[in-house]
C-alpha cells in the first residue's frame, strides 16, 4: 500500500516537473520548425535503432515547447519520442546541427542545435548509451567517446 502511494506521488511529481519545464522551454522557440537531416549512419534514440537516411527532429506537439522531441523518418514509418533538456551557447551554429556520441560503431543522438539560435536541446542518455560506454571502459578502449556533427536544414 505504501509503495503504491509513493509511486503515485513520484509520477505526479514527474508530471509537474515536465509541465513546469514545458512552460519555460516554450519561451525559447528553438525548434518551432522541424529540422531535417540526412544521417549517414545507423543511430539510436530512446533505445530505438534507426537506419541511415533522412529524418525530422521536431516538437512532439506544436504547443508543448521543446521539452519532448520527436525523431521521425522522412517516410514516417519510424519514430521515437525523447525527453530533452535545454542547452545554451554564446556562439550559435551557422546551420542546423545534430551532435551524436559515437562509441565504436554505435551512434547516439545527443544534441540538436537550430541554426542561429542560442538555445539547443540535449537528449538524455539512454540505457543503451550507458551500456556502450561501460563496455568500452571495460575493454580498456583508449578513445571512449567521439562526437560527430551532422548538419541539417530547416523545414
Amino acid at each position: 500500500m505504501k509503495s503504491q502511494i509513493v509511486k503515485r506521488l513520484l509520477r505526479l511529481s514527474l508530471l509537474l516537473v515536465i509541465a513546469a519545464a514545458g512552460v519555460v522551454s516554450a519561451h525559447g522557440q528553438s525548434l518551432s520548425n522541424p529540422v531535417r537531416a540526412n544521417i549517414p549512419f545507423d543511430f539510436t534514440v530512446a533505445d530505438k535503432t534507426f537506419s541511415a537516411g533522412d529524418y525530422y527532429i521536431s516538437r512532439a506537439q506544436t504547443n508543448s515547447g521543446d521539452l519532448v522531441l520527436r525523431v521521425s523518418s522522412a517516410t514516417g514509418n519510424r519514430g521515437a519520442f525523447q525527453l530533452t533538456s535545454g542547452l545554451r551557447t554564446s556562439a550559435p551554429k551557422k546551420s542546423d546541427t545534430l551532435i551524436f556520441h559515437q562509441y565504436g560503431d554505435q551512434y547516439f543522438l545527443s544534441e540538436v542545435w537550430p541554426a542561429g539560435a542560442n538555445a539547443g536541446r540535449m537528449f538524455f542518455e539512454s540505457r543503451g548509451e550507458r551500456e556502450a560506454r561501460a563496455s568500452m571502459a571495460t575493454n580498456n578502449v583508449a578513445t571512449q567517446l567521439r562526437t560527430v556533427s551532422v548538419t541539417g536544414s530547416r523545414q
